[in-house]
């Protein structure tokens, strides 16, 4: 018994140097960054990541000469027209109507040596910053969805612009001072010249359709298709460790942690995130708002394919993306548009497809003819549900299948399509005398 005080003071006394030692080497501890830069910091990409200009590319152009309107639709000329916008001094933008008529903008586009370039959804001016070279620090917050470009006295290396905006019916007006203004004339205005002819459908109180009047080649395509529903968990899931899977149905797949939950449709091949904690009514001004959206798709490589900004919904804080193909948009019964939501600083809602073009299978292209677009215009006439002042565009699309035999392959079918409100409606020979199907 004489020993066991003595060794209470030994054990006491350890206890202490070991919480000493312990104390220090928590307040000393380094972490290893390097080994969390590796494990933790790994970016993943599902896609190759863009620029702003390439998500917002416009969809066709009409050039008005002697009277005459040509144009055209084509990808590449597409790009040459961003091309050659980049770098231009966009001087004294100002307001000229918040009140615009159909009437004015018709006889805006009639005017000889001008070019109208259409782009398929409201652009805000910020969007246009990597692009343009604008002098005002503070651009409007508001937006526009034609440019019309007024060439007559490119001589004097000048161009008078002229911005639309279909949504909240204003114009504003600029000028561009051009060095290289021979160059955009020889690269972009002489060209046109060989351009198709189009038609100006005139619509009493609207702002006329304007459609080729040749016959239209294009191409079915049949691809090969890329499925990535995985990636998109890892990327939208901040700790994979809480992520649960329930099977809803056969083709259903729903994941969820607690916080957020992602949605998966195998028959549509589409995916639905919701954050709900991030829902909110308060309206985000357009350049915010874009900004918001593509850098939230762009970070991850979410812009798979051609997917282009065509239409917005400011009051809601949202925005569509259409997909593309060779310059044409593509409609399907399934999903073929990226829509993000955004709610409180972050994400609310984010609904795409999940699969991307891989490979085209030559083998099966097929050239196909359509009617001109003057014979569509005439036909549509003849119908008693679809009215010419409804319409915002008549556009040859594809319209896209899923092969039900083999899963990983799609068929694209070249086609005419009446866009009303956003929604595409196809025009086949067999259902212009009743058109019922709307598309995404």
């Amino acid at each position: 018994m004489k020993y066991i005080e003595p060794v209470k003071s030994v054990v006491l006394f350890l206890l202490v140097m070991l919480s000493v030692v312990l104390t220090f080497m928590i307040w000393t501890y380094t972490p290893d960054y390097k080994f969390i830069e590796k494990t933790e910091g790994k970016e993943i990409l599902i896609g190759p990541q863009k620029e702003m200009k390439d998500v917002i590319r416009p969809y066709k152009a009409i050039y008005r000469f002697d009277k005459e309107f040509t144009g055209t639709v084509s990808n590449s000329a597409m790009v040459d027209i961003m091309e050659a916008f980049q770098g231009w001094n966009i001087l004294d933008l100002m307001p000229v109507d918040n009140n615009l008529k159909a009437d004015s903008v018709n006889e805006m586009i009639r005017t000889n040596n001008s070019m109208t370039v259409f782009f398929p959804g409201e652009i805000p001016y910020s969007a246009f910053n990597t692009i343009f070279q604008f002098a005002d620090k503070e651009l409007p917050e508001t937006t526009f969805n034609r440019m019309i470009i007024d060439w007559s006295k490119y001589n004097n290396k000048e161009l008078q612009v002229f911005f639309l905006s279909g949504n909240n019916e204003l114009l504003m007006r600029s000028h561009v001072s051009l060095e290289n203004a021979n160059q955009f004339v020889r690269n972009i205005i002489e060209p046109a010249k060989t351009y198709s002819t189009f038609k100006e459908v005139e619509r009493d109180g609207f702002i006329s359709l304007y459609i080729a009047n040749d016959k239209i080649e294009s191409t079915k395509y049949t691809y090969f298709i890329e499925e990535k529903p995985e990636l998109f968990k890892d990327v939208l899931f901040t700790n994979l460790n809480n992520v649960v899977r329930t099977d809803e149905s056969a083709t259903t797949e729903k994941y969820h942690d607690g916080m957020s939950r992602m949605v998966i449709d195998s028959k549509a091949k589409s995916l639905t995130y919701v954050y709900p904690a991030a829902e909110s009514s308060v309206r985000i001004e357009p350049s915010k708002l874009f900004t918001d959206s593509f850098e939230f798709i762009n970070e991850h490589g979410g812009f798979t394919d051609d997917y282009r900004l065509v239409s917005s919904s400011i009051s809601n804080n949202q925005l569509d993306y259409q997909l593309y193909l060779h310059g044409l948009p593509i409609y399907s019964d399934a999903i073929n548009r990226i829509t993000t939501v955004w709610g409180d600083n972050r994400i609310f809602r984010y609904k795409r497809p999940y699969f991307s073009f891989e490979k085209d299978i030559s083998s099966e292209k097929e050239m196909k003819e359509l009617p001109s677009g003057s014979e569509i215009v005439e036909k549509i006439k003849k119908l008693n549900n679809i009215d010419l002042s409804d319409i915002d565009d008549i556009v040859v699309g594809f319209y896209l299948t899923h092969d039900r035999s083999q899963s990983t392959i799609v068929t694209l079918e070249p086609c005419w399509f009446v866009i009303r409100n956003g929604i595409s409606t196809k025009l086949t020979p067999d259902i212009l005398g009743g058109v019922k199907n709307g598309l995404e």
